[in-house]
Parts: structure tokens; C-alpha cells; sequence
């Protein structure tokens, strides 16, 4: 999250894409059939796991989980703002004494990586070091990931959200109850301990969004996957092909991230993925953004839909200013108050000044500036469609214009709080050279403190179903409609 006075990168990439080949088998009585059931032991040699990396010392281990509590005293602003700092520093010890051999590069992150839910924060979090790079290097090489579109619902079940290139079998909407033999709640148990995110909705969702990744990071790759499918009372057992897509593409477009349309009765829709880009795109941005209102003030758009639901945030000018001047009618307040450890880095971004490592803290006044005359305002609302994945400088987003009254907010809570922490710093721990990403700032949103814990409240709710995301702005749309 940031603005022109603070300036921080917050990436989360979708790397999930269907490409599967389906074997169908079939029962009739709720019992995988034994006649078509293919064998699903696999030989840990054949089985493609990430890099295991050297061995990393015990000394060294240990070392490291003191540095961690040295970070959080030193460039976490206030670690008491999302977490339980004793309940934290005593995890962090009773990990130190459960370390009783070296451990491979791998074996760490696993082990070290079961304190990201403790952290309670989509900011902090002990990363497996050049994941994409790994994974990359793994499909180049005849590898492969698990290739299913999924969520997973408080229940921890899980469901399959998109079924594009798999041939007729597995359906969206089915129930996953195993993946390779293993059962789909032990699945979700060993990812969510090891997630980091606000609360256990937020973490639910990056989970879902995320789940491929840690798959091959905690069970490695088979090349096909045997998903066992149970609708009603059958039960059924499929054998996938894994996709061999890639993190991030190689020549990524602006309309990759960002659309436009037209939609009836003078409504505009606009969906923006994130608030971050390349050098080499954010003239493609800002440029989308001019035509795209250009456009609508054309048509005669009187409302419009700005989707954010996957936007994991960025940094604010993106959305200060290629957005709210063309939905806001005054100046408005995005902050009310702000905390900020002094780091190195953020010394050197400024604009504060101070002595290192000390906290600065106070109220925040500058405004987002809005010109009055500007042709290419919309004359009715704004209405933002927010979703589970919805963080970081896409909250200070939400939260601005909610506050001041410049929009509606419409869809489902991430639950995340409404209250964000960002300018985050990543270092690598000295022994195990495990990542730790750390934020430097909290953001107090302008209605105040009182609601900083708490969830977005959307002021219309609309359901969002991930297999069918056209069904929350068709909703919307009718809104819109009935309000006018």
C-alpha cells in the first residue's frame, strides 16, 4: 500500500490455470469402484519435488528464529497491531527447542513457515526464497502442477471453480475429497498452517487462489493427479494431467490486468486486477484508464462498476490518479492517522526524517486532490465491487472513498482488516537464507480506529461465486438500477 507520500510494492500473482486430461471411472454405491480405480501409490522417486538445498545447521536454525524476534522489535512499527506478541515470541522459542538436526533449505521453510498464521497478516510472511524461479526451472524440465481451479470454503472442503480445457467429467461446483490419495482436510490442514494472511477467511482465500503453489511446495508433483470427486452419494475418481503453466508470463499485456465494457442502461464496467505494474506499463495504464473515461463520458455512462474483487493492491497513485477524479466531486482524506518505523529504506524514500530505527506516528492530513471542473466525471456513482482477494492498497482504496462518501462499496468481505499494514520490507534470515517479509507501516483509515479490526462492510452485499464471476456484476447492474 502507499500513496505519493508512501510508496510500497505489495505482489500476489495468480499462477492457476486448468490444462487436464480426464480418465473418468464411476460407482454407484458412494465407494470409489475398485475396477477402475487406478493405483495411486507413488514411488518417492518418481515423485518431483522443489529444491531440498543444503543442509542447514542447527546453530544456525536456531540463530535464525532470534534474528526473527530481533526483526520484529526493530523494523515492525507496532507487531501488537495484528498480532499477540507473547503468544508469537513463544512459538518462535518453542520451535527453537524442537530443532534437534539440520535441516535441508526445504525442510526449513516448512518448518519455520508454521508461524505465518501467528503473524495474523497479509504483510508478514517467511517465503520459500525464488519460488518462482524454482518452479519455472521444475516445468521446464518436464515438470508439472496441480492443474485444477479451486476453493476451499470455511469448512475447509473443497470445490472446483473452472473446468475450461478438461474433457467431460469433473464439473465446477464438484467436491474434492482427495488428491492423490490423501484426503482433501489434511490437505487444507497442512497448507493453512503454514499461510499467513489478517484472519483465517483471508487465509482461506490465498489458499484457494494459491493452492497449486503450495501443493508442489508441500507435496511435490506426480505428473498426473488422482482426484477423487464425491457428489450426492457418488463417488468418483479421476485421473488429471498437470499443467505446465508458468508463474507470471513472459510478455504480460496491459489488458491482461485491466477491462472495460458497456453495459445497458447507461451502466460502465471496469476491472482492475491490480494497482502495481511495470515501468513499462504504467503509461499503458493511465492510458486505458483516459480512454476508458473518454469512453464512458461518450456512451453517456451515468454509473460505473469498478471490479477490484482479485486486486491485491500496490501502491495508491494508481487508483488516486486514474480513478478518483473521475468518480469523486471534492478532495477527500485517505488516512487519519499513520505509524511508520524509520528503516534504512524508508529514510532513504522520505519524506519523513528521523532518527533510525525510532517510530514516527500522527495524523495524516493531505487529501487526494480532486479538480472540480473535469468534463469526464461521471455524473451518477460509483459503485466498487470488492472480493476475497481484495488487500493491501486496494483496502486504503475501498476504505478512502467508503469513508468520504464518494462511493458505494458493494460485493463480499476479504476479511481482511479494514485497517492495513504496509511499505513492506523483505530480508533474507542469515543461516537459512529463508525470506521474511516484514511491514514498516500501519494505516489508520479516515473514519478512525474504531472499525480498524474489523472487516470491510460492504454497503450493498452481493454474492460473488468464483466459478461464475459475471453473476456479482449482473447483481450489481440490477441494483444499480433499483436505486436510481
Amino acid at each position: 500500500c502507499s500513496s505519493y507520500l508512501f510508496k510500497e510494492g505489495s505482489i500476489m500473482k495468480k499462477v492457476l490455470l486448468l490444462f487436464c486430461l480426464v480418465i473418468i471411472s464411476a460407482c454407484s454405491n458412494g465407494q470409489l469402484s475398485t475396477s477402475a480405480v487406478m493405483d495411486i501409490s507413488k514411488d518417492k522417486n518418481t515423485i518431483k519435488y522443489p529444491p531440498a538445498g543444503g543442509l542447514i545447521s542447527i546453530n544456525d536454525l536456531q540463530k535464525d528464529l532470534k534474528e526473527l524476534i530481533s526483526l520484529l522489535d526493530s523494523v515492525h512499527p507496532d507487531p501488537g497491531f495484528t498480532m499477540d506478541v507473547a503468544e508469537v515470541k513463544y512459538q518462535i522459542k518453542k520451535l527453537a527447542t524442537e530443532i534437534t538436526a539440520p535441516m535441508t533449505h526445504l525442510d526449513a521453510w516448512k518448518f519455520f513457515s508454521q508461524l505465518n498464521p501467528y503473524f495474523q497478516d497479509g504483510h508478514m510472511v517467511i517465503s520459500y526464497p525464488e519460488f518462482a524461479k524454482d518452479l519455472n526451472h521444475h516445468i521446464d524440465n518436464d515438470g508439472r502442477i496441480f492443474p485444477v481451479k479451486v476453493r476451499i470454503d470455511k469448512s475447509h472442503h473443497i470445490y472446483v471453480t473452472d473446468v475450461q480445457h478438461i474433457d467431460e467429467g469433473i464439473k465446477v461446483g464438484d467436491k474434492i475429497v482427495a488428491i492423490n490419495g490423501i484426503e482433501a482436510s489434511e490437505i487444507v490442514k497442512d497448507i493453512l498452517s503454514r499461510m499467513h494472511g489478517d484472519t483465517v477467511n483471508n487465509r482461506l482465500a490465498l489458499i484457494s487462489e494459491r493452492f497449486a503453489n503450495m501443493y508442489w511446495l508441500l507435496y511435490g508433483d506426480t505428473g498426473d493427479y488422482q482426484i477423487d470427486i464425491k457428489e450426492n452419494r457418488e463417488s468418483k475418481r479421476y485421473s488429471v494431467i498437470g499443467s505446465k503453466k508458468k508463474v507470471g508470463d513472459i510478455n504480460p499485456k496491459i489488458g491482461d490486468f485491466v477491462q472495460r465494457a458497456l453495459l445497458d442502461n447507461g451502466i460502465g464496467y471496469l476491472r482492475i486486477d491490480r494497482f502495481y505494474y511495470a515501468p513499462e506499463h504504467e503509461n499503458a495504464y493511465f492510458d486505458f484508464m483516459k480512454t476508458s473515461w473518454q469512453e464512458f463520458h461518450e456512451a453517456n455512462v451515468q454509473d460505473v462498476i469498478i471490479d477490484v474483487r482479485n486486486n491485491p493492491g500496490g501502491t495508491d497513485h494508481y487508483w488516486q490518479q486514474g480513478i478518483a477524479p473521475y468518480v469523486a466531486n471534492k478532495p477527500f482524506s485517505f488516512l487519519s492517522q499513520f505509524k511508520m518505523r524509520l528503516t534504512e529504506r524508508n529514510l532513504r524514500l522520505g519524506p519523513l526524517k528521523g532518527e533510525l530505527g525510532s517510530i514516527a506516528e500522527g495524523p495524516f492530513a493531505p487529501l487526494v486532490p480532486i479538480t472540480t471542473q473535469n468534463k469526464l466525471r461521471i455524473p451518477g456513482k460509483a459503485y466498487l465491487l470488492m472480493g476475497s482477494l481484495s488487500y493491501s492498497s486496494t483496502i486504503l482504496f475501498l476504505t478512502a472513498l467508503q469513508d468520504s462518501k464518494q462511493a458505494v462499496i458493494a460485493g463480499q468481505s476479504s476479511g481482511a482488516r479494514s485497517c492495513t499494514t504496509g511499505r513492506i520490507e523483505t530480508s533474507h534470515l542469515s543461516g537459512s537464507q529463508l525470506e521474511i517479509t516484514l511491514p514498516t507501516l500501519i494505516f489508520t483509515r479516515p473514519s478512525g480506529k474504531d472499525t480498524c479490526h474489523q472487516p470491510i462492510k460492504p454497503d450493498i452485499f452481493i454474492f460473488d461465486d468464483p466459478s461464475n464471476p459475471a453473476m456479482a456484476v449482473a447483481e450489481l447492474a440490477k441494483s444499480i438500477i433499483s436505486r436510481r
